[in-house]
């Protein structure tokens, strides 16, 4: 009964906050895949652009969309409380984990928004938790929990290819402990290849279009300005964000709730009841090292917490009545106060003074703005359709039926792929990943409105003229991107059938 009341408060919490402001720049490029359904996409698997499809009769209202993560980080809640109960836990540590689960900043933001990584905490808690059962039952019971697991991991993979990661990781962990005993089957491979079957249509997409996730990742890899600088600037760069990758684990996961997850780590060495369970910290120590390993972001480990605080949860159970009642209350009050961060609970000038009050931005007699830069993303995409309307109007008809426009991220095309049409703008183009394959809508490419400054100096070597004729800013969005350029390019030295692949950009 805990964990269903702390996942149907989970719910209520993110219902109701997740129309407060606007559309994340991803759910925009998603809301455009929907519109073009297929087993895979450059840059992603396809869940999501099906969760967006099934927002579509409803308008692709914000609630609709970002229901699926909502349901997903409820779950997610409810699994801790259940893992922490399979574990042997009493009230206070199904409590404790809940709480701090539904409670955890970068939960909280990943259940309100539709991302690639909005459903890694449900798939790798569930993991997670099916190999615990393997682990502590009976051999009869193996088939049908490693049938389970092999379902997670391919469906998880098609929310987000980082689902190999916790598999990996849970097989490392099986193998470095006695545990490896239930891996002496041939259930673990067939587990393995249920999860392959279930991908193979996503595989078999990537395959037919010459594998671009990898040139994704290559692409995301040789923007890093660290590459050109030599080894020793590169491993300068390494160690900086070795430091900036835990410093997040603290942030992201409440630093109220740091030790609860810490004693899950420690906890399997120290404690025989929970000695099975080994495995699950060698597990997140490989994740970690690896994602360290590629400079990863601090984020893409998040989806292990849940599990760690459920067992450092039940391990912290046997401390004294006040060491539990001054942890839960930490958790809580921490919680609470950075939850503005972390969900829009508050309107964004309420939030921007909040942030100000606690000192956060407004300091040195600097004005005080929007320092989240997840909220800050979800501002300014009307605002920009309707600048690149003016821009597209203040043509002469003639010329204008023959303009394209040109977006240079899959961001600012999606916005302007949702909100143009209520301008009365014309279907995109743009040449980052998705967008690229969806070509030129049969625009010949004589008169370009191009959006964006990360391909000007590329579009100059194709274009004669290319000329800033107006800038569309958004305040609110000062902490990750200045003003969006639009410029007027003509007179191309060839068509834009042939300019077209030289425009071509996979990655982030």
């Amino acid at each position: 009964m805990i964990g269903v009341a702390l996942a149907l408060g989970a719910l209520l919490f993110h219902a109701a906050a997740a129309s407060r402001y606007g559309y994340f720049r991803d759910e925009l490029y998603f809301i455009a895949c929907s519109k073009h359904l297929a087993w895979g996409y450059v840059d992603q698997p396809p869940f999501v652009a099906a969760a967006a499809w099934l927002a579509g009769p409803a308008g692709y209202s914000l609630l609709a969309l970002r229901a699926l993560p909502i349901v997903a980080a409820a779950l997610t809640v409810y699994l801790a409380v259940r893992l922490a109960a399979d574990l042997g836990g009493g009230r206070f540590a199904q409590c404790l984990c809940g709480v701090a689960t539904m409670l955890m900043p970068a939960y909280l933001l990943l259940g309100n928004t539709l991302t690639t990584t909005s459903l890694e905490p449900l798939f790798w808690t569930l993991a997670t938790l099916l190999a615990v059962r393997i682990v502590r039952s009976a051999p009869a019971n193996a088939p049908p929990l490693w049938a389970a697991l092999g379902v997670v991991a391919g469906l998880g993979a098609y929310a987000k290819y980082s689902m190999a990661l916790p598999i990996a990781g849970i097989g490392a962990g099986l193998l470095a402990t006695a545990e490896r005993r239930v891996l002496r089957s041939a259930y673990p491979l067939y587990a393995c290849g249920l999860a392959v079957l279930l991908l193979s249509p996503n595989l078999a997409w990537q395959a037919a279009h010459g594998w671009p996730f990898i040139e994704v990742l290559r692409g995301d890899a040789t923007h890093r300005p660290e590459l050109a600088g030599g080894y020793a600037l590169e491993y300068r760069a390494w160690l900086a964000n070795a430091g900036a990758f835990s410093a997040e684990q603290f942030i992201y996961t409440n630093p109220a709730a740091v030790p609860i997850w810490v004693a899950g780590l420690i906890a399997p060495f120290r404690l025989a009841t929970l000695r099975e369970l080994r495995f699950v910290p060698i597990a997140y120590a490989v994740v970690v090292l690896v994602a360290l390993a590629f400079g990863a972001k601090g984020y893409y480990v998040i989806g292990f917490y849940a599990p760690l605080l459920a067992i450092g949860a039940v391990a912290l159970e046997r401390v004294t009545a006040y060491v539990r009642a001054t942890l839960f209350a930490l958790v809580v009050a921490l919680g609470l106060a950075a939850l503005p961060l972390s969900l829009p609970v508050l309107p964004v000038d309420g939030l921007i003074a909040y942030t100000k009050l606690l000192g956060l931005t407004g300091r040195d007699r600097t004005p005080p703005r929007l320092i989240q830069p997840l909220f800050a993303e979800e501002f300014g995409w009307q605002r920009l359709a309707r600048d690149v309307a003016i821009v597209y109007f203040s043509l002469p008809p003639s010329l204008r039926a023959r303009t394209a426009v040109y977006a240079d991220t899959y961001g600012d095309a999606g916005a302007l792929d949702f909100y143009g049409p209520r301008y009365g703008l014309p279907g995109v183009i743009s040449s980052q990943n998705n967008y690229y394959l969806w070509g030129t809508r049969g625009y010949d490419g004589r008169s370009l409105i191009a959006i964006g400054a990360t391909r000007t100096n590329l579009l100059r070597r194709y274009y004669r003229s290319v000329v800033l004729v107006r800038t569309s800013a958004e305040p609110y969005k000062w902490i990750v991107e200045g003003p969006a350029p639009i410029y007027l390019c003509r007179d191309p030295v060839a068509p834009l059938s042939l300019i077209w692949p030289h425009l071509r950009w996979y990655g982030a």
